[in-house]
């Protein structure tokens, strides 16, 4: 089933829908996310800057997965002319994504030892190459850590993306102008336009079970890298 078409009883679009969605995602999150982090920790902690972008995250962490939908609907879709589509679904993601891994990014940085960065600016390495040779690199578990749990956040949802881009049963995509369908999505439209109670059932109950294996196994992978290099760390006295 998880590897036949729509057309046929299957949920094979919805499956690959959801990884393009979360894939591309989970590259600008990242993107965006540690950038932020690099910034508010390496180049104005505590500043006013700091401040207003940290409450800002904040507010954004709280608001309700609905506005996004619909703030996704009239910004992405209509005011920069993306249309209900995969490209408008990453982005929406991409912000609902941005306060767990700015944060998550910013504790993974904040625990590199400063002796790490003084030995290397004492070698003479200016501090951008410190950041990017020896900052980024010893922090990397976190950093990914803070993606994969950004990523499992929006893994189910549903309202965020019905807007922008899954409001049909869609084929996949050719382009990332056109829209798709997500196994969360897939899961409320077939509940809703099956004719058979039944067989809606079913599916649902199907797509619901796969969605919730990649969220516990994103969790989980998280959780093993954290584990991994916290024993590692204490081992070498970090």
């Amino acid at each position: 089933m998880v590897t036949t078409s729509i057309d046929h009883g299957g949920i094979a679009e919805a499956v690959i829908g959801t990884l393009y969605l979360l894939v591309g995602a989970a590259i600008m999150a990242a993107v965006v996310g540690i950038a932020t982090a690099v910034y508010l920790v390496e180049y104005a902690p505590g500043g006013r800057l700091s401040r207003i972008v940290t409450q800002a995250l904040n507010n954004l962490a709280g608001v309700p997965t609905i506005i996004f939908g619909l703030f996704g609907a009239i910004f992405f879709c209509r005011i920069l002319g993306l249309g209900v589509s995969l490209l408008s679904g990453w982005l929406i993601l991409t912000c609902m994504m941005l306060p767990i891994v700015v944060r998550g990014s910013q504790e993974a940085l904040r625990m590199v030892p400063k002796s790490f960065r003084d030995a290397a600016q004492a070698l003479g390495a200016s501090k951008w190459r410190t950041i990017r040779d020896v900052v980024l690199p010893t922090a990397a578990p976190g950093l990914v850590t803070s993606v994969i749990l950004g990523v499992s956040r929006v893994a189910g949802e549903t309202a965020a993306i019905l807007f922008v881009c899954s409001p049909v049963l869609a084929p996949l995509p050719k382009s990332p102008l056109e829209p798709t369908v997500a196994l969360a999505t897939y899961i409320w439209l077939v509940l809703m336009t099956q004719p058979d109670p039944e067989r809606a059932l079913a599916l649902a109950s199907a797509a619901c079970l796969v969605l919730l294996v990649v969220v516990v196994l994103l969790n989980t992978i998280a959780y093993a890298i954290r584990v991994y290099y916290r024993r590692r760390w204490g081992r070498i006295g970090v």
